[in-house]
């Protein structure tokens, strides 16, 4: 049997509904059991019941029945179905308890379910499903200990193919995605990873890179930063200018300001070149309505932007050019946003991707930057119905690995 955790009842939400215990029913109310309108126990999400300081599973209380709802409205029932495995899981590093198949964690809300065959379902808080079944694309890395519902002792493990078990789905999704990962150097892995986690935690990148392909340095002739092959997906950084993005971003963050040769202008720039180019890849993802809207909102900045920052005559390029005085009162997160609506998206893209300038845009550009908050929080609302399906899944795995946090994006 897993080891129970000495939680107090007060500290937790408990489900809600009717408990059969010795011929009575009693009520039940976030956890607090109820008789004749006295508190007689407590009930955890996991089945554990606590009375008279003594806590132990609902199986182990003869005839003992709950029905009901758990602290997130969906619909529970205790003990559940079938009964499975007891012990110890780790589950991408996290520790959690499995009680008679119900995986809870140690302060006791139920997280999902698990199968004598290693099968695992996740309770979906979020989206109110009761159980998602979990798959080699959706489950983490898994590691239990234990025994069987027989009593039979059981060992059991999955590990994502290609994955390295030292490495949390994040480490590895990124890996995945960079192509010669192992490589770079310190300062330049620190770099990938700060732009690329909050895509990676909530499961945004593994979708996108399934689709749409990996990252990988090269040599991009054209004198860019890097390209996304518009066939393809596939992103190639330019070696040079990798080291070069590297260097402002240690010098200046994540946006700097830099001097231009039309005197005095100067153009704001965005130092996450491998966050711009996922950007489009992500756009290819995107459903065509939100993409719609992506171009309704650049095209109005453009049409205010000519207004307000008109471009010197003798300028033959798009970027947002401006006086020193101008600066604070920009329209776009960089000049180069303004140069075409796929710019524009992908310069947002990785604006979001890091903390300090996440939060500029949020106020230069409320509407975009609600778009990326439901790209990451809400994928159903944006992106195309083949893709969203499949972070939802992956999501709600995410949530009970310890990746897609509360507080991924603050």
């Amino acid at each position: 049997m897993a080891a129970v955790s000495s939680v107090e009842p007060n500290k937790v939400q408990g489900p809600s509904g009717f408990l059969e215990l010795h011929g009575h029913m009693l009520v039940v109310d976030y956890g607090q059991v109820y008789m004749e309108g006295n508190p007689v126990g407590f009930l955890f999400e996991d089945g554990y019941l606590s009375q008279s300081k003594v806590t132990k599973p609902i199986e182990e209380i003869h005839g003992c029945v709950f029905r009901g709802i758990d602290a997130n409205g969906i619909a529970l029932e205790l003990p559940t179905g079938t009964a499975g495995p007891s012990g110890k899981l780790i589950y991408n590093g996290v520790t959690l308890n499995v009680t008679n198949g119900r995986i809870g964690t140690l302060d006791h809300r139920l997280v999902g379910e698990m199968e004598d065959d290693g099968t695992v379902y996740i309770r979906d808080g979020v989206n109110k499903v009761a159980r998602v079944k979990l798959d080699e694309n959706s489950q983490l890395t898994t590691l239990f200990e234990g025994k069987k519902s027989d009593g039979e002792p059981w060992k059991h493990e999955f590990v994502r193919p290609l994955y390295r078990k030292d490495k949390s789905y994040s480490d590895n999704e990124i890996i995945r995605y960079f192509a010669e990962f192992d490589k770079l150097k310190t300062a330049q892995k620190k770099y990938v990873c700060e732009s690329m986690n909050i895509w990676a935690a909530s499961g945004v990148l593994q979708v996108v890179r399934k689709s749409e392909g990996n990252c990988m340095l090269g040599n991009v002739k054209h004198g860019a930063a890097g390209v996304t092959g518009v066939r393809t997906g596939y992103v190639t950084l330019d070696r040079e200018e990798f080291e070069k993005e590297i260097t402002l971003f240690a010098k200046f963050g994540s946006s700097a300001v830099v001097s231009t040769r039309f005197k005095p202008y100067l153009e704001v720039r965005i130092n996450l070149v491998v966050a711009h180019e996922f950007g489009h890849q992500l756009e290819f993802c995107l459903s065509q309505a939100t993409q719609n809207k992506i171009r309704d909102l650049y095209d109005a900045r453009v049409k205010l932007c000519d207004t307000k920052h008109p471009l010197p005559p003798e300028y033959e390029g798009l970027s947002e050019l401006l006086t020193p005085q101008q600066v604070p009162e920009r329209l776009f997160i960089s000049g180069y946003a303004r140069s075409s609506k796929h710019e524009y998206w992908a310069e947002c893209v990785a604006a979001f991707s890091v903390k300090d300038s996440r939060d500029y845009l949020k106020k230069l550009d409320p509407e975009i930057y609600e778009i990326l908050l439901e790209v990451v929080t809400k994928p159903e609302n944006v992106m195309r119905r083949v893709f969203y399906d499949n972070v939802l899944e992956l999501q709600s795995s995410l949530r009970v690995g310890n990746e897609l946090t509360a507080n991924l994006i603050n």
